[in-house]
Formats: structure tokens, C-alpha cells, sequence
């Protein structure tokens, strides 16, 4: 019988990854469900075979009997959030275990981007302009003084849902309308919206573990988007960065500063950063992995990746502190590209993928539909028709590759689609 048991809050997206990690390491696990049925984006992610047992969370005191009851004695090592929708509750249960964690006291911080907002202004980090309300009017009174364009969204998604980039008073109102007390995909409600002055620069992702309130920071990525009428921001590529440089140095010493501000101790975290002509400014922070992510290709790069690191931090936390300080060192260029499609309709076949699959940068994939799949023109990350890894030493070989997916997709080459099907 073993004696180390990690739990993990929603184990989807990423997060579906650890369970097997910890289970090499000779860590059973225990899996909460914080909420039933599981939703539609994650369903296909959660993987039962992984786990001890699974406990839907059904009231904290009845959870924590059954919970108690699975770990029989064994104080486990780590609670866990897999995905977004588990952060609150896996806050809440390592409180109730006696584990570290992160602060109940500070968990909305974690989750509600206004509150988010709030507490980095108090903190003197720099901010968008923001607002939280459910008044159309004051919306639109507030948005007036503030200038055009102003982004909307819900106060508590992920993965760009609902986000929605107003142009002018008929665009805001639309999109107040198509946010406003209507349920967002992570299976909440949305009771107010969040504006926010639109942030001009350039977007990077910045992942970090951190152990005791010290940040370690596991990879960095310029993050590219489209912008395409009628959608949000699309996703476009993300392009993994060396460690030392100028803008790198900004960018480590203001999240340090934005993980302190909203009490992200220990545990992974995935955070969206925009560098501004004044410097950068957090758009969002997940206390959580990255989610959509293939680690091999990053792992080639650096050694190690955001999951490996927090295996690490939970299972060797002694090994994980003397990386504290350390850079992480480049040795390969990773580009994550992610699919657009401007068609719609059921794919009949995908052996146009094989010429993609044959670049000389390809690494890896994941999510790209299969024959009898339903494809749709790509408004968001939850729209993407897959995500491709390209990899090399010579980044020029890799932005020849990625001009080559994008021609390839332009001339409906990638798949072929029965586009007099209803979608």
C-alpha cells in the first residue's frame, strides 16, 4: 500500500497529465470532482483508471467524510487544481487537510478577474482601467469616458470565452448582451460583466511553480493573436522565449511581484502578460498549468517542463528549492501553432494533414479532428481544429514551416471538408 497520495481537483485539460506522473513517482491518487456532470469541454479529458477513487463534491462536510475515508490515515502531499473550475475547491480542501496550499482568504483573487484586478491595483502594480457591473447603462456611461476600444468579459472563464473587443456603443451593448446572466462554458453563471480599457503591445505568456511564496519561472512564450471579424482575438502561435533579454527581465520581476499580489504560494500558475509602451501589465493569472499543452516539445527545449516542475515541487521539494534563482536555458526554438479554419462542415478526409506531419520542424500534435468530425469556423480556442508543435534549432526553419500550415490552411489543404452538411 503506498503511502503518499496527492489529490487533484478536476483533473482535465493538462491536469489530466499529472495523475501519471504522480503515479511514477509511487503517489497514488485521489481524484475530487467539484461539480456533476462534468462539462462538455472536459469530458473527454478525465481519465477514471487514473485515480483511487473519485469523489463528487457533494457539500464540504459529506466530501471531506469520503474524501477521509479514501486517504485512510495518509495526510496527502498536495491538493491540486487540474483545471480552472477546481481552483476554489482545491483551496478550500488543502486548508481543510492540513495541506500547503493557497489561501482560502485570497482563493477569488485566484478566480474573479475583477477581484483579480482590484487586488493587484492595491498591491501599486499597473492595471487596465476596469469596471465590474450589470447595468447596461452604467456600462455604457463608463465606457464613454474611457475611449474606444473597450474588451468585455466574463469575470470568472478562461481560453478567451466571451471575450469580446468593442469597437464602439452598438458593439458594446451586443456583446454586454451575449454575456450578460448566461452561463459561460466553464459551467458558470454570468450574474455581471468585466470591462476593461484595451491593453495595446505585446501579449506574453509567462508559467511559473512556486513553493513557499518563491516563484520559479518554468517557461516563457510570446504569444501571437489574429483578429478576425466577428471573433474575439484568436489564438495564433506562441513562440517559446530564452530566459535572458530585456524584456524578459520586465517581464520576471513584475509577475513575481502580481503572483505575490494575489497569494499564489505554492503550485503552478499560467498568466497572460501584455508589455505596454509603460511597461507590463497582467491580464490574467490561472492558479493552475497551462492548459492545451504537449509537453515534449518543451521538454526537448529545456529539460524540463511546467508539469515535470510540479511533479517535482510536491515529490522533491528539496530539489525543486535549489532551482530557486536559476534561469532556465534555451536549447531548441518551440513554436506552438494552433489551427485556423475559415470553413464549416463535417471532415471526409484529413490525409492533407500528412504534408504538415512531413515539415521538417514538426514535433508533435493534438486535437485535430478525425473523419466524421464536425469543424467550425474558428471564433475562439474552444474552435481551434488542433494544435501542431514545431520544433528545430534554426528558428528560420520554423517560421518557414508555420507560413507553410498557414498556406496549407488557406487552400483548404489541410482537410477536406462536406461542407453542404449542417453544422
Amino acid at each position: 500500500m503506498t503511502h503518499n497520495i496527492a489529490v487533484i481537483v478536476d483533473a482535465y485539460s493538462t491536469g489530466a497529465k499529472l495523475a501519471a506522473k504522480f503515479h511514477a513517482e509511487g503517489v497514488a491518487v485521489l481524484h475530487v470532482q467539484s461539480a456533476s456532470p462534468i462539462i462538455d469541454f472536459y469530458i473527454n479529458d478525465f481519465r477514471p483508471d487514473d485515480f483511487i477513487a473519485n469523489v463528487v463534491f457533494n457539500g464540504l462536510a459529506e466530501s471531506l467524510v469520503e474524501i477521509n475515508r479514501w486517504l485512510n490515515g495518509i495526510k496527502p502531499i498536495c491538493v491540486l487544481a487540474g483545471a480552472e473550475t477546481g481552483i476554489e475547491l482545491a483551496d478550500l480542501l488543502a486548508g481543510e487537510l492540513g495541506v500547503e496550499g493557497n489561501s482560502t482568504e485570497t482563493s477569488r483573487v485566484r478566480r474573479d478577474k475583477y477581484a483579480m484586478a482590484c487586488a493587484l491595483k492595491e498591491a501599486g502594480l499597473a492595471t487596465p482601467y476596469f469596471l465590474r457591473t450589470d447595468n447596461l447603462h452604467t456600462l455604457t456611461e463608463w465606457a464613454s469616458g474611457h475611449g474606444w476600444p473597450i474588451v468585455l468579459k466574463p469575470l470568472a472563464s478562461a481560453g478567451n470565452d466571451s471575450v469580446f473587443f468593442c469597437n464602439d456603443r452598438a458593439e458594446l451593448e451586443s456583446a454586454f448582451h451575449s454575456i450578460y446572466n448566461k452561463a459561460n462554458r466553464f459551467g458558470g453563471h454570468n450574474n455581471h460583466v468585466l470591462a476593461q480599457t484595451l491593453l495595446k503591445g505585446t501579449q506574453y505568456v509567462i508559467n511559473s511553480v512556486s513553493i513557499d511564496a518563491q516563484h520559479y519561472i518554468s517557461d516563457m512564450w510570446i504569444d501571437r493573436r489574429k483578429v478576425i471579424a466577428g471573433a474575439s482575438n484568436i489564438y495564433d502561435c506562441e513562440e517559446l522565449l530564452p530566459y535572458e533579454g530585456e524584456v524578459q527581465a520586465a517581464l520576471v520581476s513584475y509577475m513575481k511581484k502580481a503572483l505575490d499580489a494575489l497569494g499564489v504560494h505554492n503550485g503552478p500558475a499560467h498568466s497572460e502578460i501584455m508589455m505596454t509602451a509603460e511597461g507590463p501589465v497582467l491580464i490574467e493569472t490561472g492558479a493552475r498549468l497551462q492548459g492545451a499543452m504537449l509537453e515534449e516539445a518543451v521538454i526537448e527545449a529545456l529539460g524540463e517542463s511546467q508539469i515535470t516542475l510540479t511533479i517535482e515541487r510536491y515529490c522533491h521539494p528539496h530539489l525543486f528549492k535549489r532551482r530557486l534563482g536559476q534561469q532556465y536555458v534555451l536549447s531548441k526554438h518551440v513554436l506552438c501553432v494552433a489551427m485556423i479554419s475559415d470553413q464549416e462542415g463535417v471532415v471526409v478526409d484529413t490525409t492533407g494533414f500528412e504534408r504538415i506531419r512531413s515539415l521538417s520542424s514538426y514535433a508533435c500534435h493534438f486535437h485535430l479532428p478525425e473523419k466524421g468530425d464536425t469543424i467550425t469556423r474558428t471564433i475562439d480556442l474552444f474552435s481551434i481544429p488542433g494544435v501542431v508543435y514545431l520544433s528545430h534549432e534554426e528558428l528560420a526553419v520554423l517560421q518557414a514551416d508555420y507560413a507553410t500550415i498557414r498556406r496549407l490552411e488557406s487552400a483548404h489543404q489541410v482537410f477536406s471538408l462536406n461542407e453542404n452538411v449542417p453544422v
